[in-house]
């Protein structure tokens, strides 16, 4: 029998830490294909001195657990409606140019645009709910970690 294919995630700086923290980044490499973008790495890189979660990511991405992407043009559908500097354009414009990635992230306010232009995506939520339903984590863990997330 023939093993389905991981789904394409592409992750930003706050989805990952909030994995992170709720512990499930072990449970989303394993049960995603995740990439990222140059623009995440360097902002996850920041906190790499001081931060255990930045120190993890960096050590995926140099075993290449997670990939990183080389940045993608910004289409002009999505160019003013989110922040050039940010690391979600980055994001957006590559699942925009490649359909088969979902978009991991946890900003609300770039939902909409995601929509519009026909992106998919989820939020680490999402995640939790997976992990739930896989057997991974039992109902009960599940809660706690969507309360921690809720506060985050």
């Amino acid at each position: 029998m023939q093993r389905a294919q991981k789904p394409k995630i592409l992750i930003n700086t706050s989805s990952w830490i909030n994995v992170f923290e709720i512990g499930l980044h072990l449970y989303l490499i394993g049960n995603f294909n995740v990439h990222t973008t140059p623009k995440v790495v360097e902002e996850i890189r920041e906190g790499e001195d001081f931060a255990q979660d930045a120190k993890i990511f960096m050590d995926f991405v140099e075993k290449k657990f997670i990939r990183v992407l080389e940045k993608d043009e910004i289409p002009e559908d999505i160019r003013h409606e989110i922040s050039i500097t940010s690391g979600e354009i980055e994001l957006a414009s590559t699942a925009f140019d490649n359909r088969e990635y979902i978009v991991l992230i946890d900003d609300s306010r770039i939902y909409r645009v995601l929509e519009r232009t026909g992106i998919k995506y989820i939020s680490s939520a999402n995640i939790v709910i997976d992990a739930c339903l896989t057997g991974s984590i039992d109902i009960n863990e599940a809660f706690l970690m969507l309360d921690r997330l809720e506060y985050q």
